[in-house]
């Protein structure tokens, strides 16, 4: 197998997909997303400044592969002869594995087809379900999701989560002392004085193989809450897609997959990970953020007191809402067939009784 040749391969496919859905980013979106993927091509360390004219070249040459790839449909990636569609992903995996690499196709927000290829750290099953951890990628596209669950498989990714973290130690230095920033990252030994250095990025290389377990067992309340939700929730999202309702129903099945029983914050809480709680607070963004102002509160109390009981009473509370939102989403479709009405009323009615807010 030539490794260069399949990695040509998948980065076509992320330049066909990056071609067709750049546009559902912002503009600030776009550029950070940019520059961490230039970055990522050119090998470049975290902590390594990046010369403006190069980059602005790069972006003008990718530009020009985008309008080229625009029309494109994505293409079959040929393996020891064998060609394989793009998301044949089991297929796929049963030939790289053996050169201990791992290869993940899915689809992530509005439906943008989204890839990565890298080096498998290792493979296991948790609760039933099959999870691979990837160590560095030789080729993504735009999305930086630290994991995803696609088929009952979930791809849990070292590289964007240690891209997560490191974005966040740049903040730590004008945070305050006092912030869950400066306590998350803390727990793991680094403090606000320490200056942008390999010794760091070191440092939070070994945080990243720590926080992908709780990306993880995010994933798995995903999976366990969408057996609960069936097929109906997915067909909610389909009729909302593009909308602020999508967005609104993707933090709510977000924060019950947070809160669930095989959760992320339930397995913060039972392994006593006090730098994984910081960080959760740190990352509640959106909607999330909006709906579950508990995890908020009862993080400053634990902060003074240590009591994970505060933790684990906010997570079912959280669970609860969460929960109950759901159901009250799938009864307005349910009741309702225009989809039209149902975005309308989920943005005005549902949305608009808890708080205007735009994510």
């Amino acid at each position: 197998m030539n490794l260069d040749t399949v990695i040509s391969q998948v980065k076509r496919n992320c330049n066909i997909s990056d071609a067709r859905f750049w546009g559902e980013y912002s503009i600030c979106g776009l550029l950070l997303r940019l520059r961490e993927l230039y970055r990522s091509e050119r090998g470049l360390k975290l902590w390594e400044g990046i010369p403006h004219k190069d980059i602005s070249d790069w972006m003008s040459e990718r530009e020009v592969i985008w309008k080229e790839f625009q029309d494109k449909d994505l293409e079959d990636i040929a393996i020891d002869g064998t060609a394989y569609r793009p998301f044949e992903v089991l297929r796929v995996n049963t030939t790289l594995e053996k050169k201990n690499l791992i290869y993940s196709a899915g689809y992530g927000l509005r439906m943008k087809p989204s890839f990565f290829l890298a080096d498998l750290v290792s493979k296991r099953t948790v609760d039933g379900y099959v999870v691979y951890i990837a160590g560095d990628e030789y080729a993504r596209d735009l999305a930086d999701y630290p994991a995803m669950i696609q088929d009952g498989v979930i791809f849990a990714r070292v590289d964007m989560t240690k891209l997560l973290l490191w974005g966040r130690f740049e903040e730590l230095r004008v945070k305050d002392p006092r912030s869950p920033l400066a306590f998350a990252f803390s727990r793991y030994g680094i403090t606000p004085d320490e200056e942008l250095s390999e010794d760091v990025d070191r440092k939070v290389s070994m945080i990243a193989l720590s926080e992908v377990e709780t990306y993880i067992h995010h994933e798995l309340g995903e999976a366990i809450e969408g057996q609960k939700l069936g097929d109906e929730w997915k067909n909610l999202l389909l009729d909302l897609s593009g909308r602020k309702a999508e967005f609104f129903s993707r933090g709510v099945k977000d924060l019950l997959s947070d809160t669930s029983e095989r959760g992320m914050i339930k397995y913060i809480i039972e392994n006593r990970k006090e730098g994984s709680l910081g960080f959760y607070v740190v990352f509640l963004g959106g909607y999330r953020k909006l709906l579950f102002s508990e995890i908020v509160n009862a993080f400053e109390k634990f902060v003074k007191s240590g009591d994970w009981e505060l933790i684990e009473d906010a997570r079912k509370a959280g669970y609860k809402k969460a929960m109950g939102y759901a159901e009250r989403l799938l009864s307005v479709r349910r009741d309702n067939p225009d989809r039209a009405w149902v975005s309308e009323y989920i943005e005005n009615e549902i949305i608009g009784e808890i708080k205007t807010f735009k994510p």
